[in-house]
């Protein structure tokens, strides 16, 4: 048998991609060669690591160059000295053995041209809605507001003011010496704040040596010290009642910033770290500090359910340093630092997604609120795209093959409280941001951006079951257009004019393949749930005012709809860009307007009820004369018979039967 034709019936012995037949293996191979002799260590694991590996999926191709590895050795006869190459092996992700071989993996990355995103330091901070889930999800949603039922916990600037709900009276204040806090959570009696640290990077200039040390943002080179700054508490209540050591935040906040011999240093680059300050507040007027926690990485997100915060960060080293020991654990490993002591993530707590092509960290944890402990994990290659769902958080990061993009996901599993690896896959294109991102029926909806062959842009839609493999999609939708978001409610995704803000296309998910649905194209940008059933939507009228649209969740279609506002001035609202201004408790439906004059600006907020028979019925409007904009309204709340509605600088009760004000209390504003 001539070599080609057994070469032939080895390869269609199993079912192979095209890119594997005869014709085009040779080539294949050649490129494999180049790519493992052009960096240290490729991200492919090699079939040695395969049992070293705790997380991995062989695929079709796997077994083609198996067989025909196989193959190719039957018909050498063994070859003496012939050692038989090692094929890559596709997987779906590895978790590392231990640092060397993260650091293998990490320096391969940036030799292959990856590296650290060209971001600031600061990172981007994104909307809390868009990593809580909508769409019945009963856990807590993060908030600058929030209350127990007796007291209102309100953060203004770098101050937590704690209101007495009953008198409007302040009974304690928290001030934050870090950036202003960017979410609150209230629980069981506990008061959880999370904020961001800046820390400067100091570059010391010690013979032929470069080290590199940390000190604190806002203090001064120190000398050497194994003990903490005294003041380097980032909370402290006027009564200075915190319940632990106030250098358990940072024990490394004030690190050498001078050399062992003394050499001087310099600020080359800043890190931002996340963190976490959880309060005894079981007597409001004393608040008492019971865990700080916090993680490197730009706050990304966060959630709390079932007494559990789950906190994401997305991290980069941004060290002028070049990366040139695997022993300098801080320029290639994320921390964390519980009530100040520092820990690593574990080597096999890392996740690496097949086709990684960043050095950026996603570090997301599990802490307990009740016992302080905390579960990290992080993700090597992605940053900043996550939605979390009731049982599961999803990590979405940019992966390249084959000159095209792919967003490359990874799934966990929060059940149980901790946080434990689930999944990963990958679909093309790159996801249109975490507004894009939905789970519903316990499948995972994503949106990407591809392009064709031409650079043509267009919009594909996925359905991921619990594998993350597709089992719905729709591609090349909009291709004429530019789309700023695709927006998932229900089983609907629509897809949102950039220019224009609404809705293009809308898809019925609930249908394989997905099918046109008419009657909610040109709809708001965003979509309220207001019921199993129904659907609120908020958006402008041609008159300047606006707008309040109930539709039927099954078919799409307008079941009442009424106009507000408008005709002093075009009605503007935080409803048309933030899920969280609109409030909706029992058939009453709150929204924050306002609207700007030469007489300053007018601050409103428009309560309706919704019924079956009746629909929409405006309630009233309360409404404010303020210079400028600097108190507009934003949410609104209901406790018992009382209306509380939040503004940038003001809080205000009224009676809900009639909004008659009960009380208007404003907000200090710290110079």
């Amino acid at each position: 048998m001539r070599f080609e034709e057994r070469l032939s019936e080895i390869i269609n012995e199993v079912e192979v991609p095209d890119e594997l037949l005869p014709e085009n293996i040779a080539a294949m191979l050649k490129e494999k060669a180049a790519e493992a002799n052009a960096a240290k260590r490729n991200i492919a694991v090699s079939a040695s690591a395969q049992k070293r590996t705790i997380l991995f999926r062989t695929s079709a191709a796997v077994a083609a160059c198996a067989v025909f590895t196989a193959g190719m050795l039957a018909l050498r006869g063994g070859e003496d000295g012939q050692e038989p190459l090692e094929q890559p092996i596709a997987y779906e992700a590895v978790s590392p053995e231990s640092y060397d071989a993260l650091y293998e993996i990490y320096t391969g990355i940036t030799l292959n041209g990856g590296g650290t995103a060209a971001a600031s330091a600061d990172g981007e901070s994104h909307s809390p809605d868009d990593f809580t889930d909508y769409n019945g999800v009963k856990a807590s949603e993060p908030d600058i507001v929030k209350t127990d039922g007796n007291y209102m916990y309100c953060l203004k600037g770098s101050t937590l003011y704690i209101v007495s709900l009953e008198t409007m009276e302040v009974v304690s204040k928290l001030e934050s010496s870090l950036d202003p806090p960017v979410e609150i959570y209230i629980e069981g009696g506990r008061l959880i704040l999370i904020s961001k640290e800046k820390e400067e990077i100091y570059i010391v200039n010690g013979g032929n040596e470069t080290a590199v040390t940390e000190a604190s943002a806002d203090e001064d080179p120190a000398p050497a010290s194994d003990v903490p700054a005294n003041d380097a508490d980032n909370y402290q209540s006027s009564e200075d009642n915190s319940g632990i050591p106030d250098a358990a935040r940072t024990d490394d906040k004030t690190a050498l910033a001078y050399g062992e011999n003394g050499e001087s240093a310099i600020p080359a680059s800043s890190r931002t770290n996340t963190a976490v300050d959880i309060y005894d507040v079981s007597d409001p007027a004393k608040p008492v500090r019971t865990t700080a926690y916090k993680q490197n990485g730009s706050y990304v997100s966060s959630k709390f359910s079932d007494g559990r915060l789950y906190l994401v960060t997305s991290y980069s080293d941004y060290r002028v340093k070049p990366l040139d020991t695997q022993d300098d654990l801080d320029s290639f490993v994320p921390a964390y630092y519980l009530n100040g002591e520092k820990s690593y993530l574990a080597a096999e707590d890392i996740i690496i997604p097949s086709n990684a092509s960043s050095t950026d960290y996603t570090v997301v944890s599990a802490i307990g609120t009740a016992s302080g402990g905390a579960s990290v994990k992080a993700v090597l290659g992605s940053s900043r795209n996550v939605y979390c769902s009731d049982d599961t958080l999803y990590i979405v990061g940019v992966g390249r093959k084959d000159n095209r993009d792919y967003s490359v996901i990874s799934s966990f599993d929060l059940a149980g409280g901790g946080i434990s690896y689930r999944a990963s896959g990958s679909v093309e294109g790159a996801v249109l941001g975490q507004q894009s991102m939905n789970e519903y029926g316990g499948l995972f909806r994503i949106a990407a951006e591809t392009a064709d062959e031409n650079g043509k842009a267009s919009v594909s839609v996925y359905v991921l079951d619990r594998s993350l493999t597709a089992v719905n999609s729709a591609g090349q939708l909009f291709p004429e257009g530019k789309a700023s978001a695709v927006r998932f409610e229900k089983n609907y995704a629509r897809i949102i004019d950039e220019e224009s803000g609404r809705s293009v296309i809308v898809l019925d998910l609930s249908v394989n393949p997905p099918a046109l649905v008419q009657s909610l194209i040109g709809t708001e940008a965003y979509l309220y749930s207001y019921s199993d059933d129904k659907l609120l939507g908020v958006g402008r009228s041609q008159s300047g005012g606006l707008t309040l649209k109930m539709y039927d969740a099954e078919t799409g279609l307008v079941l009442n709809e009424t106009i507000f506002g408008g005709g002093e001035g075009e009605l503007l609202s935080r409803a048309l860009t933030d899920r969280r201004a609109v409030l909706i408790d029992g058939g009453i439906i709150g929204v924050p307007a306002y609207s700007s004059s030469e007489f300053g600006t007018k601050n409103s907020y428009y309560v309706f009820t919704y019924s079956e028979t009746e629909g929409f019925a405006e309630k009233g409007v309360i409404e404010y004369i303020d210079a400028d904009d600097s108190m507009i309204f934003k949410r609104g709340m209901i406790n018992g018979d009382t209306l509380y509605i939040i503004g940038s600088g003001r809080i205000i009760s009224a009676r809900l039967d009639d909004l008659k004000v009960i009380n208007a209390f404003e907000l200090e504003v710290k110079e």
